[in-house]
């Protein structure tokens, strides 16, 4: 994960220059004789800029290179909440007349800077809302936005504010800004002084930090190589038609119809057909096409069958060099004098199976349907492609005349005989290991009817069927330690997007599991953490957000949910486990009765609290427990706070 630690390092250094970009900043400080801190702030973030830069062209290693990127982000955030609280003071001076600097004089000034305002309060986590999205909409209805989210709010129960106003007067570093729901009991407290010496001893100390955080990762550049231009999926093996699993689980329905459509039913008398299976990464794509592929009924049906795995990138070349190794060669061919035309000779009079294992992309999609032209010559009814994919947008493109196959995970009971075959070898628990049932049971729950999963952590508990073993397992993280192969699987999705959209992807583990959001509540939820930037083709908030969170579907990480309340979201529990390992250097959830068992770092910026059975907590208990969250609550920028009943 040390791209993306890079990655978000770069995103906030970028966001610290900003406030500084255009000069305005500068010029203000040097009314107030400290412009040469602020230049040499601003040039050190463009130097640290510059070796993040540097970074990206190289092949950086592991753990030790990400927690130095990530105390850099730390650094360049430290940077950028201090920039943008000089430039609320700034726009302080600007709003009550004390210092004319507006460059574009005019009854539309005073309205920009209200705006500008609301949005440097909020990036410097001054004003902590239990609710991101209330934010939102107060700074969308000041700037004139077209978007609302109004009617995204959570309904909770109404001691929640309670908690939020405790959470503020113990975190708030600014005791003149207010939570939303005390602006109207109370007059605004005077704004403090403000303190030239006090800020140029912290611009300076910045600047130090900065400085000896960029030096120790250009040391650890200094022993870099390049970085090579690889496949992502090299990092996981080549698949082949032979599965190592003797029995398939819990695929049968999908798996017999399959079969049944290809040899003798709606797909056997037809043209080329494509069948795409969709699914995210460990739910057993790849295993049910195996099982498919050596099937006797399909072995009878095909004359010739290849097996192709693309692992990422869908390169024609390639594959038609591996269907003319795969194919035997036939009389007349020596005139062919073009692969595609030893190919299309090959096939005439075949009816053939063709496996493309693991597509994750098409450089040209033009690509794919000169394949679809090639091998649609031949003359026999019923050939097939089948297609495997995490990508809905792979599997909308692939598609030919059938609906795409879309696997998630297995039902509960066929994943417990799954998961029994994994520790004992048997689908039943033998008599004397059944004192390990309920605690098994447990454990099956966390793993939410992944294949994969059943695997990797059945082998770590058959290591030792002890209820001790078993219960440790249970309690700790140990399992997840030895679980590579499944946040592997899910890693390797969440590296193929591009930044902008595992940003917002990450953030979206602040919300509950098994959460169907509505598109308001996670766009809001975007604004409120300024990770949004409209674009010319996207000008607004709305426009960029709804885009953002079409490619996470697209990309496998959002299902669409239809209910009668109208189109909600959902995420496969595995996935927001991932999302949750991702954000978890700024961001932490938990439930409020698990308040002492939680490591709550000072990095933490973003937090998500669920109140569980919220109707049984009476007045003294809920402050027990607020007050307890209280003492153990030491971080120094936090600038989001979630609340969610149940």
């Amino acid at each position: 994960m040390a791209e993306t630690a890079l990655g978000a390092a770069q995103w906030v250094v970028c966001k610290a220059l900003a406030p500084v970009a255009d000069g305005v900043l500068e010029a203000w400080a040097a009314s107030r004789t400290f412009g040469l801190n602020i230049q040499a702030l601003r040039a050190e973030l463009e130097k640290v800029q510059a070796t993040l830069e540097i970074a990206a062209t190289k092949e950086l290693p592991g753990l030790a290179t990400e927690k130095m990127l990530q105390k850099l982000w730390d650094s360049a955030h430290n940077a950028e909440d201090l920039l943008d609280e000089l430039d609320y003071f700034r726009i302080h001076d600007e709003l009550h007349g004390t210092y004319d600097a507006a460059d574009q004089p005019g009854d539309g000034v005073l309205r920009d800077l209200a705006c500008d305002a609301r949005h440097t309060i909020k990036d410097l986590g001054k004003l902590i809302n239990c609710f991101p999205w209330q934010r939102a909409e107060l700074q969308q209805r000041s700037c004139g936005d077209s978007f609302s989210a109004s009617d995204t709010n959570q309904e909770v129960s109404g001691c929640m504010s309670s908690l939020g106003k405790l959470l503020l007067s113990s975190c708030s570093p600014h005791p003149h800004v207010r939570g939303d729901e005390d602006r109207g009991n109370a007059q605004e407290e005077p704004m403090p002084e403000f303190n030239r010496a006090d800020f140029s001893q912290r611009m300076r100390d910045t600047v130090e930090q900065l400085k000896l955080m960029r030096n120790d990762v250009k040391d650890i550049l200094q022993t870099c190589g390049p970085r090579t231009v690889l496949d992502i999926a090299q990092r996981r093996a080549t698949t082949t038609p032979q599965s190592s699993e003797p029995k398939l689980y819990g695929r049968d329905h999908v798996m017999n119809n399959s079969i049944h459509d290809i040899t003798e039913g709606q797909y056997c008398d037809k043209g080329l057909t494509v069948l795409p299976v969709i699914g995210p990464g460990g739910m057993g794509k790849t295993t049910m096409i195996q099982h498919i592929y050596n099937n006797q009924q399909v072995q009878n049906h095909f004359p010739v069958r290849i097996w192709i795995c693309v692992s990422f990138n869908f390169n024609l070349g390639k594959v038609l060099e591996q269907i003319k190794e795969d194919t035997l060669t036939v009389e007349g061919e020596n005139g062919c004098s073009t692969t595609q035309e030893l190919i299309e000779h090959r096939l005439k009079h075949k009816r053939f199976l063709l496996v493309l294992d693991d597509i994750w992309q098409f450089n040209d999609v033009d690509d794919w349907k000169k394949l679809l032209l090639i091998l649609g010559k031949s003359q026999e009814k019923g050939s097939m492609i089948l297609v495997t994919t995490r990508q809905k947008e792979i599997a909308d493109q692939v598609k030919k005349s059938a609906d795409p196959k879309e696997l998630n995970g297995l039902e509960p009971g066929e994943f417990k005989k799954l998961f029994l075959v994994y520790v004992f070898d048997v689908e039943k628990c033998p008599g004397d290991k059944r004192f390990l049932l309920d605690t098994g049971d447990k454990i099956m729950g966390k793993l939410k009817g992944s294949p994969l999963a059943a695997k990797t952590v059945g082998r770590l508990l058959r290591t030792d069927p002890s209820l001790a073993h078993w219960r440790k397992v249970l309690n700790s993280k140990q399992w997840a330690k030895q679980t590579n192969g499944i946040m592997l699987a899910l890693e390797l999705s969440y590296g193929f997007l591009p930044f902008h959209l595992q940003r917002c992807f990450s953030y979206s583990a602040l919300f509950p599991e098994d959460y169907r959001f509505r598109s308001r509540e996670l766009i809001s939820l975007w604004i409120g953490l300024d990770i949004l930037t409209p674009s010319d083709q996207n000008p607004t908030f709305e426009g960029i957000g709804l885009s953002i969170l079409n490619d996470l579907v697209i990309h496998g990480f959002f299902r669409e949910y239809k209910t009668d309340g109208g189109l909600r979201y959902v995420m496969h529990d595995l996935l927001h486990e991932l999302a949750l390992k991702v954000a978890s250097h700024d961001c932490l959830r938990f439930r409020l009765p698990d308040v002492g068992s939680v490591e709550i770092k000072p990095s933490t910026r973003h937090l998500s609290i669920s109140i569980e059975n919220l109707g049984e907590y009476n007045g003294q208990k809920l402050k027990r427990e607020l007050e307890k969250l209280k003492t153990r609550l030491k971080v120094e920028h936090l600038q989001t706070l979630m609340l969610f009943g149940a």
